[in-house]
């Protein structure tokens, strides 16, 4: 396969594999983001986003003056859809105007970076930090696309519609689901083995193709609103996405890394009771799973609430069923998480958001006993718009991984700490609405070390307690 090749081509490093000692438990494997290593046991008005529950139609309309003149000629700072893809069909396909004409859309984006890593580990690897996880590396996170549907949400009849992605980069390896892009067994589906990363028992590719979202929508024209959504899409938990154009920041916060799901496959009802309520029912097949092998269900449901003068905004989501571990094959898993969101003026908007997650059997306690294996978190982020082009932001997080079964992977009776911080300044500069530049400088320190596994911090290839990343990137929205 041609993806086979690329990644052959791209990736320069192959690292000593490390048995036992892992990073993280997202994609319903336990022991995911498990890395190559040297070490041995021996030695809109705003560049802000809108949270999770809002219903944001970011479209361009084409029945308006603005939207004409996006697709009829280049994209006007008034229009911002960026839609130059749909430029291109519109003009060079035979069906594509027709499509166009049902609501019928393509869109997407390239997100490229570089972090820096002043500590330069020997792996190559600036973990637990994900996503922008190579040291003092080129990235071609994501090339993404997306055909879609938007239905009306809000109008007075029955509407129907539909979403497929699909991401090209190193991104992918965070956003598989098992049955899809990779087997029951873990192991890669239709991506390369063969580079530095480890999930389980099993290798893969820096570069692969993921399938985050595919599902169909029905829009029914009762209360303010009702749509259900049928088949595989990104979480409702949380308050970072993996879509690179609705984070602020290039790097991601240990809550959204470790603690929360990234793609759900079920069914998931949205409810637009009033303007300013809104309200999630769902069922799902698990954290990251299009196939689940034993047939578990989970909850997903949410609340979120806007004030009046839409400066405030609240969600709350909850997901909860049970999940394969390592020593249960059904054991429930749960994360609740809070967001809040207040625009103080036009310029400056503040964020909160606490994660709390248990999950039953999750982890061996000091007496070797097997008990519930719980984490934690406190996020805050903090935005200041300077101009229609540039903003600063700033994010400072504390996660607690108690039981060592989200970051790092260690038994209690051989491990101390299991506390993350993490202090991100960053920019974003649009020097055109279609291209966001986000630098940032980064630092992070935890408590977490094992003396008698040689594990001196979570960092530098668990040699360091701490570490200083400066890097960036440029989305480039078509």
């Amino acid at each position: 396969m041609r993806i086979k090749k690329y990644s052959q081509w791209i990736v320069f490093g192959v690292i000593i594999c490390m048995p036992g000692l892992v990073f993280g438990q997202q994609n319903q494997r336990e022991n995911a983001f498990s890395y190559d290593s040297a070490l041995e046991f021996e030695e809109d008005q705003s560049v802000y986003q809108p949270v999770s529950l809002d219903y944001v139609n970011t479209s361009c309309d084409t029945t308006d003056e603005a939207g004409t003149c996006c697709v009829d000629e280049l994209c006007l700072p008034e229009c911002q859809c960026c839609n130059f893809l749909e430029q291109f069909l519109m003009s060079r396909s035979p069906i594509y105007p027709s499509m166009n004409s049902q609501r019928i859309r393509v869109g997407g984006w390239l997100d490229q970076g570089f972090t820096g890593n002043f500590q330069k580990p020997s792996n190559n690897f600036n973990l637990p930090v994900t996503f922008n996880d190579r040291s003092n590396e080129y990235q071609m996170n994501q090339l993404y696309l997306f055909m879609e549907r938007e239905v009306d949400f809000g109008g007075d009849e029955l509407d129907w519609g539909f979403r497929a992605d699909l991401l090209y980069g190193t991104d992918y390896f965070f956003t598989t689901a098992i049955g899809l892009e990779t087997n029951t067994d873990g192991s890669a589906h239709w991506n390369s083995s063969d580079g530095p990363r480890r999930s389980g028992g099993n290798t893969f590719a820096m570069y692969g193709v993921a399938l985050p979202q595919l599902y169909a929508e029905l829009y029914i024209p009762w209360l303010s609103g009702v749509s259900v959504k049928a088949g595989h899409f990104y979480t409702p938990i949380g308050y970072e996405k993996v879509t690179a154009p609705d984070n602020f920041f290039y790097s991601h916060s240990y809550s959204m890394q470790y603690g929360e799901p990234f793609t759900h496959t079920g069914i998931l009802s949205t409810f637009q009771v009033s303007d300013q309520l809104q309200l999630l029912a769902g069922i799902a097949r698990g954290w990251d799973a299009w196939e689940d092998p034993n047939d578990d269900a989970e909850l997903l449901a949410g609340i979120g609430w806007v004030s009046s003068d839409q400066a405030t905004n609240v969600n709350l989501a909850l997901s909860s069923g049970d999940q394969d571990t390592n020593v249960d094959a059904s054991a429930n898993r749960t994360i609740i998480s809070f967001v809040l969101s207040h625009q103080f003026n036009d310029c400056l908007t503040y964020v909160f958001q606490s994660d709390f997650g248990i999950q039953d059997n999750g982890a061996i306690n000091n007496q070797f006993q097997v008990v519930p294996a719980k984490w934690y978190s406190i996020n805050q982020y903090l935005y200041y718009d300077v101009s229609d082009t540039l903003a600063w932001g700033a994010r400072f997080e504390w996660f607690r991984d108690q039981d060592f079964s989200r970051v790092v992977q260690l038994s209690p009776p051989f491990a101390s700490g299991g506390n993350y911080f993490e202090l991100t300044v960053g920019a974003n500069w649009k020097p055109h609405p279609c291209v966001t530049v986000r630098p940032e400088l980064r630092f992070d320190w935890s408590d977490t070390s094992s003396p008698l596994l040689n594990v001196q911090g979570p960092y530098r290839n668990f040699q360091a307690d701490y570490q200083v990343l400066l890097g960036g990137d440029v989305i480039i929205r078509f």
